[in-house]
Order: structure tokens, then C-alpha cells, then sequence
């Protein structure tokens, strides 16, 4: 297999990961929207092909978590072209849900930082090495 032909494959294969990955935050969304609307769980999911218990989880999920907008999700609306680039650098320099970098003296890093999120997306191939250093300057 020559180098473009796996190039090509590549590509394909992390467009098909951020088409996934997108419809499945959109699937969520539409669940907890359509809970808020008052439908019951058990229409929700005959309607989104789910059982009743994974309703649950994603409605349990999202209380937790909220629906908001994430890092991956804005990154990945670009990478499949939803939004170009200056708006996701907009939005992700303006991202409200931040979460500083913490350094526990007995455990390192602890997990769950956004800069950590923002370096995964990097080693992924889905921002530029440029592009994360301007999302972390302006997040401080």
C-alpha cells in the first residue's frame, strides 16, 4: 500500500470517528431535550432506538456533566467542517467550562483537565500543535 493510499485511509477513518463521536453528542442532547419537554422515558426511547435503562444513564449523565458545548465536540465540528476554524478558535478561547491544570503533590496531574483534553486532540491529529497553544494562552 503506498504512502497517499494509507494517508487517504487515515483521514477517512478519524472523519468517520468525529462523525460518530458528533451524532452520538447529538443523539444525547436530543434525549435530555425531549426529557425537559416532559416526554416520557419510555417514548424517548422507542423514538431513539435506546432501551428505557439507557435513557436513564444518559439523562443521569447529563445532569451531571451538563449538555453544554465540549472541547472534542468543537474541535470536531471543524475537523468534519461543520464550523471553520476561526470560529472554533472563538469559541474554545471563550470556553466557559474550563478546567485548570491540577498538580496533587502526592498523585501528579490529576485527571480531568481541559489542557489534557486539548493535548489529546493534538496527539490525535485533530488540532495543530499552534492552534493548542493558542487555546492554553488564552485560558492562562
Amino acid at each position: 500500500m503506498s504512502t497517499q493510499a494509507h494517508a487517504s485511509d487515515e483521514s477517512s477513518l478519524k472523519l468517520s470517528y468525529a462523525d460518530t463521536v458528533l451524532a452520538e453528542i447529538t443523539r444525547k442532547r436530543q434525549v435530555w431535550l425531549a426529557a425537559q419537554a416532559g416526554m416520557p422515558q419510555r417514548d424517548i426511547a422507542r423514538g431513539a432506538h435506546m432501551s428505557q435503562s439507557t435513557v436513564h444513564r444518559v439523562l443521569k449523565q447529563a445532569q451531571i456533566t451538563g449538555t453544554d458545548e465540549s472541547i472534542e465536540e468543537i474541535v470536531l465540528s471543524r475537523f468534519v467542517g461543520v464550523i471553520d476554524t476561526p470560529t472554533m478558535m472563538e469559541r474554545l478561547a471563550g470556553y466557559r467550562r474550563w478546567v485548570p491544570r491540577v498538580i496533587d503533590p502526592v498523585d501528579g496531574i490529576l485527571p480531568g483537565d481541559s489542557q489534557a483534553e486539548v493535548e489529546a486532540l493534538v496527539d490525535d491529529g485533530f488540532l495543530s500543535d499552534d492552534e493548542a497553544d493558542a487555546i492554553l494562552d488564552a485560558h492562562g
